[in-house]
């Protein structure tokens, strides 16, 4: 199983993956600096990503990974391998632009990012079971990149089940699980502290996986890596237990 990496995967579109992804880079980079988790150089890739004309636009995960991240040295177009128009999964989205995704060369360009020492930051298209081609799920990618998940579940009612489903769909596909990070989506109707810890303690116990972090809902940046933001995402996650260390 490589180490110098993690899948981030989510329990269902708009939990915020693409934001815990940016958080995670730019306070993974801190964090090396001060060489408190030393990862060397990291990078982030986006293998397909869909509802967007290209990788420049501002709405795109690529572009907002980038930008969110901190990563200076890393160009939005060379984050997202593929980019299709439509908000579908890959394998529709891709066949509604007359296009088929060639499963070989996306898994050769994931290994290559990882062949240089970099710490792959690898973020999927919604979650794990959904088509990346006619024969393969996102599953199959990061089964076959050997890259343990981390899942970003919801803090609210219903994700105890979508999380558990999740967590069982990857050890299906013989994908270890770093753990899970239960995210506020939204600032209105936010469950109470305790129903998020009874939430994470039916996860763990269920799941047997470690809840690596709670990170609380926080406005939108525009476009850049926001200093509260990554404070938070340095203060709130278990590193240690993520990581592997």
């Amino acid at each position: 199983m490589n180490r110098r990496g993690l899948f981030v995967t989510g329990t269902d579109t708009g939990i915020g993956k693409t934001k815990v992804t940016a958080g995670i880079a730019a306070a993974l980079s801190r964090l090396s600096r001060e060489g408190r988790f030393p990862v060397g150089e990291l990078q982030v890739w986006k293998p397909v990503q869909t509802g967007v004309p290209s990788a420049e636009d501002r709405d795109a995960d690529s572009y907002r990974l980038v930008a969110e991240g901190g990563l200076i040295r890393q160009s939005v177009r060379d984050t997202a391998t593929l980019t299709y128009p439509e908000p579908l999964a890959p394998w529709m989205a891709a066949r509604r632009a007359g296009e088929t995704i060639d499963y070989a060369s996306l898994l050769a360009e994931g290994r290559r990012r990882m062949s240089g020492g970099s710490f792959l930051l690898a973020e999927g298209a919604g979650g794990i079971a959904v088509p990346l081609t006619e024969t393969k799920l996102i599953a199959h990618l990061a089964a076959d990149l050997g890259l343990p998940a981390l899942i970003v579940a919801r803090t609210g009612l219903g994700t105890v089940n979508h999380t558990l489903l999740t967590v069982a769909l990857a050890r299906q596909y013989g994908i270890r699980v770093a753990g899970v990070v239960l995210n506020e989506t939204s600032a209105h109707a936010a469950p109470d502290r305790l129903s998020i810890e009874e939430n994470a303690e039916m996860i763990a116990s269920f799941g047997d996986v470690p809840i690596v972090g709670v990170l609380p809902w926080m406005k939108q940046t525009d476009g850049t890596a926001s200093p509260e933001w990554i404070e938070t995402v340095c203060m709130e996650m278990d590193w240690t237990t993520l990581l592997g260390e």
